[in-house]
């Protein structure tokens, strides 16, 4: 099976479960969503403060060569909670399958954890005291978010999408 058959499988299976969430559960998930694109629009604004999409434009995503496992079902019920279209990931790239003609698919506040938290020596060289304080503090706060959200959503949902159809698949399979 291609990784772009098992994105479409892990997509749909996301679908499914989101659908049978309850609204309380939804409308937590909504709070909690809120808070943690919240998070991610202050550390895309700190990179912003020292121009790191130059330099990550110059790398073209060195630091991304295992993104393809970055996104989480809890990325897609984010997206699926605010009635956005999930985009298509391109797995024939050499390097991360979430880069386009112009960049990362998702917005900064949609970014999987891992690619929203990660700062490269050379970007955090650039960062002052305070900024680099900032945005260990955000990514505190982010963490404990996800993981409000795990805990909320029974920890079903902190697996990245890729690997939903497989571990359905190992779960099934006879002993």
């Amino acid at each position: 099976m291609t990784e772009g058959e098992k994105w479409e499988r892990g997509v749909a299976a996301v679908r499914e479960v989101y659908a049978l969430l309850s609204p309380l559960l939804k409308s937590r998930l909504k709070k909690c969503a809120a808070a943690i694109k919240s998070c991610k629009q202050v550390l895309q604004l700190i990179g912003e403060g020292v121009h790191a999409a130059d330099i990550c434009g110059k790398c073209r995503g060195e630091c991304c060569a295992l993104g393809k496992n970055h996104v989480t079902a809890i990325d897609l019920l984010i997206y699926l909670n605010d009635d956005r279209e999930i985009f298509t990931p391109c797995f024939a790239q050499e390097i991360c399958p979430y880069l386009g003609e112009n960049g990362c698919l998702m917005e900064p506040e949609y970014r999987p954890y891992n690619c929203i938290t990660f700062i490269c020596e050379r970007v955090e060289g650039l960062l002052g005291p305070l900024e680099k304080e900032r945005s260990y503090a955000v990514e505190r706060d982010l963490r404990d978010l996800y993981r409000d959200l795990e805990q909320m959503l029974d920890s079903r949902f902190r697996h990245g999408v890729l690997g939903i159809f497989e571990r359905q698949q190992s779960k099934q399979a006879p002993q």
